[in-house]
């Protein structure tokens, strides 16, 4: 069952669309369920145009017992990495990188609480990121003790500066859940991906699973495709 509205943020100037996906039976029980806070929502939930379709997270996530929450983002691509980029390293002078702290204080510290007061979520709070998506998902693991883990597709490293990778190096904390995908073998992505991954690795190898897939794309629809593997891996017990 799908559901949505739309908040006016002053904050971030904008208005925010938020897309629910609440899991079979949500209304038949009374149960608290785990949150995904899906970063590109559109992606999740908007059809787009014949060249980004959303993914089919009806599918995805039918056997799924967590609240999905798509926070769509800025269709302006340099507002979109501002949100979603706090460790911007490139060469667009359009690019804010302050805006995305602004904006995921907003998310844990009043669009959250909101959520809880309207649906049934439990403490089991993750977050999820395609591409520049996943960088921002990777700091609020690590800065918010409110996520349990992070699901990361196909993470934009070309653009993050050293202060991502000392993130990565000095915050772990082992209670937290990682899970990482990577489609295509292409040279420079590959060898920032695997140094990427190994310095996860290095102070985290209990709680995380990788798929990485080199004949499946690094779009919408090769994410589609584990989606679900996301979606089950979280909720192991």
């Amino acid at each position: 069952m799908v559901e949505g509205f739309k908040l006016t943020v002053q904050k971030l100037k904008r208005i925010l669309k938020i897309s629910i996906n609440l899991p079979f039976g949500y209304d038949s029980n009374r149960d608290d369920y785990p949150c995904v806070l899906a970063f590109d929502g559109q992606l999740l939930f908007d059809f787009l145009d014949e060249k980004t379709k959303k993914m089919d997270l009806a599918v995805s996530a039918s056997h799924s017992r967590s609240i999905i929450v798509g926070i769509h983002s800025p269709k302006i691509p340099d507002w979109r990495m501002s949100e979603l980029n706090p460790y911007y390293n490139g060469e667009s002078k359009d690019v804010e990188p302050v805006l995305s702290i602004i904006y995921f204080d907003y998310i844990i510290n009043e669009l959250l609480p909101y959520l809880k007061r309207k649906y049934r979520i439990s403490d089991d709070i993750y977050v999820l990121g395609f591409e520049e998506g996943a960088i921002a998902a990777t700091y609020l693991q690590y800065h918010y003790s409110t996520i349990k883990g992070m699901g990361l597709f196909n993470p934009t490293l070309d653009v993050v500066s050293n202060k991502f990778f000392e993130d990565v190096d000095n915050k772990f904390d082992i209670s937290k859940k990682i899970y990482m995908f990577k489609g295509e073998k292409k040279e420079g992505e590959i060898t920032d991906f695997y140094n990427f991954y190994i310095r996860l690795m290095a102070g985290h190898p209990e709680a995380s699973k990788l798929d990485y897939v080199d004949d499946v794309k690094n779009d919408f629809s090769g994410y589609e495709k584990y989606l679900g593997s996301f979606l089950e891996f979280i909720e192991e017990k």
